[in-house]
């Protein structure tokens, strides 16, 4: 399992890649996500490249874009896969 701040840095560089109009600095844990412009289309991509890069699988109930919305939220669920 990695490290919640390995996530974390994992992640946004994730979020980066999808929405390349965003700063850096813009984006901090804690940030909304969709505030800053991520739109249904591009959560699914999020969603998607997660589980990819981290080697997990989401199910359906877990698919809630709270579940999405900062960097914060993200590093904790995919912690939560990582760890099952």
């Amino acid at each position: 399992m990695e490290s919640i701040e390995t996530i974390k840095h994992k992640s946004q560089e994730i979020v980066l890649d999808i929405m390349p109009n965003i700063d850096q600095n813009q984006l901090l844990d804690d940030t909304d996500i969709f505030s800053l412009g991520l739109d249904s289309l591009n959560a699914i991509r999020l969603i998607t490249n997660l589980q990819s890069k981290f080697k997990v699988s989401f199910t359906s109930s877990e698919i809630n874009f709270d579940n999405f919305r900062t960097i914060t939220n993200i590093a904790e669920i995919v912690a939560k896969k990582q760890a099952n």
